[in-house]
């Protein structure tokens, strides 16, 4: 077999040297620490970590509906969950933090450095990038949203992966999309068929020669290590009949994640900046693919997530059209749509297309530096400043606003109110049995980590498998009613009778509540505060057996 003429061309990536390599990975990872460092727990933080700790203590937070429901991200729990037995879950993630964006800024090295050989232009594509997908993402997913997950180590995989395509290694790619989807099956798998439609393209349009037997391992063997994440996928719906099968994604799909997975609710903003990301990718790739040999299968991966995001819309706007031509109800059309639109069909596009885009800019003005020097030097200075004053906005949004992603997320925005939820939940873990359960109220989703408690049900937190989707669903619409009695004053707008009712339905032993919006007096037996302790906006009851007099 003859040698890869992308391997050729990428060969000086090989001379940088061990001194740029360690130097670019340092100031990437500060790039990405500068862009996602904040408290903990972040958004997607207080929903996976608190699942990775009871994957290692299962005594922790017993009855949790959500800790107790079927794990599906078993190999990140393998890999990072036993760090929350040494120490406590801020330290852990903090940890865990530190690694994930220190892997992620060596393989954004890596795969910058194969595309653009020359030291620090790294750095530039990495600011660029973080840019691109933060103000100009579809479906609201970003490499270092919400902290570190599942998804951010299988990102890791991901530009590996992409590395290896540039420099024409099409089996060690589908081996890396295999490790991808042992952490995050569907970015794993997503990335596998990118890279399958990439490499067929590339087979059609390139006088190169591939060694099909290699591929067709390597697309064996990356399923075989995909299987860590694969199968327990597979078994999340083991015993659960079709009709649970199917409302549970219609409650995951359209009541819990629309924002992610139905196009038709995303808002117009997000639709049309990223198809003017998309166009500006296109051009930008065309130009590039005349000079940078080494771009275009990264950029023939890109485009196959574009087509698993045009097949998303296409499922989207056929379910709907289907659903007004045959007259039937919502709730059937509803059922129907969430079998297809469950699968993510967009988050891969939200990551690559910036990706692809950075990449082909800066080969472009790389490429100009030989052409129209000063021209490039003008791009170059221009590309440096935007993204670096982006990062500094960013960190003067975090500088204002000091508080966990987590909290920002549920619009708990204020200093005060949050020093006062921190101190109930303090109080809640030293003054409260281990197994004691609690309803808790809406606008919140850090209990379990702040409080070490178990409670009924949260926005956040919801199962994956369809017995607990369903189960979460019934649980949070009776605790949480949609009326505007209920979102006003929260559990403050039922009765105490039929706050003990509710609580022993599900267990509940305590009752912490946002005293400030109840609008009523609670008369059960209240806890907390009590003399000499001061809270202005949360109060903790204990359930008695039943409502006296």
């Amino acid at each position: 077999m003859t040698s890869h003429p992308l391997a050729a061309a990428a060969a000086p990536c090989s001379r940088g040297g061990l001194r740029w390599g360690i130097v670019e990975t340092i100031w990437i990872f500060l790039i990405f620490f500068l862009a996602a460092a904040t408290p903990t727990p972040d958004a997607g933080e207080s929903h996976y970590w608190v699942k990775a700790r009871h994957s290692w203590n299962p005594a922790w937070c017993p009855g949790d509906l959500f800790l107790e429901s079927r794990d599906a991200h078993l190999t990140f729990d393998w890999t990072f969950g036993w760090l929350t037995l040494i120490g406590s879950l801020d330290v852990a993630t903090w940890i865990a933090r530190l690694v994930a964006w220190g892997l992620l800024a060596w393989a954004w090295r890596r795969l910058s450095w194969a595309i653009v050989p020359v030291p620090l232009w790294s750095l530039v594509s990495a600011g660029v990038m973080l840019l691109l997908a933060r103000h100009l993402h579809l479906s609201r997913e970003l490499v270092l949203r919400g902290g570190v997950e599942a998804k951010t180590v299988a990102y890791v995989f991901v530009f590996l992966a992409l590395e290896a395509v540039a420099r024409g290694r099409w089996s060690a790619a589908l081996l890396l999309a295999g490790g991808a989807g042992a952490f995050h099956v569907l970015v794993g798998g997503w990335l596998a068929v990118a890279v399958g439609c990439a490499c067929f393209a590339w087979c059609l349009t390139s006088k190169e020669r591939l060694d099909y037997r290699a591929i067709s391992l390597a697309a064996v063997g990356g399923l075989l290590l995909a299987l860590p994440g694969l199968v327990p996928a597979l078994l999340l719906n083991q015993g659960a009949d079709v009709e649970t099968t199917r409302e549970a994604a219609r409650i995951y799909v359209f009541e819990r994640l629309p924002h992610h997975l139905v196009f038709h609710r995303f808002e117009p903003w997000f639709i049309a900046r990223f198809a003017a990301l998309v166009a500006v990718w296109v051009a930008l790739a065309i130009w590039t693919g005349r000079f940078c040999p080494r771009l275009v299968p990264v950029q023939l991966v890109v485009a196959g997530a574009v087509l698993l995001a045009v097949v998303g819309v296409l499922l989207d706007q056929g379910a709907v059209l289907n659903e007004r031509m045959e007259s039937r109800g919502y709730l059937e059309y509803q059922q129907r749509a969430a079998t297809w639109l469950r699968y993510y069909w967009f988050r891969l596009a939200d990551v690559l297309v910036p990706v692809g885009a950075a990449l082909a800019l800066v080969a472009g003005i790389q490429q100009l530096q030989t052409l129209r020097p000063q021209l490039a030097n003008w791009l170059l200075v221009v590309a440096i400043v935007v993204a670096g004053g982006d990062l500094v906005l960013v960190r003067r949004e975090r500088g204002e606003q000091r508080l966990p992603g987590a909290a920002l997320q549920q619009q708990q925005r204020d200093a005060r109110r949050w020093a006062d939820w921190r101190a109930a939940c303090r109080w809640i873990e030293r003054n409260t049995p281990p197994a004691a359960k609690f309803l808790t109220p809406r606008q919140q989703q850090t209990f379990k980590w702040h409080a070490q408690r178990a409670e009924v049900a949260t926005w956040k937190d919801i199962p994956q498998d369809a017995r607990g989707i369903v189960a979460w669903e019934r649980a949070r619409s009776e605790v949480y009613p949609a009326s505007l009695a209920h979102r006003r004053h929260d559990l403050g707008a039922f009765t105490d009778a039929e706050l003990v009712a509710l609580a022993h339905k599900y267990g509940a032993t305590y009752l912490l509540l946002d005293q400030s919006i109840a609008g009523r007096p609670i008369l059960l037996p209240k806890v907390y505060p009590l003399a000499g302790e001061t809270n202005d906006s949360f109060t903790v009851f204990r359930v008695p057996a039943r409502v006296g007099p």
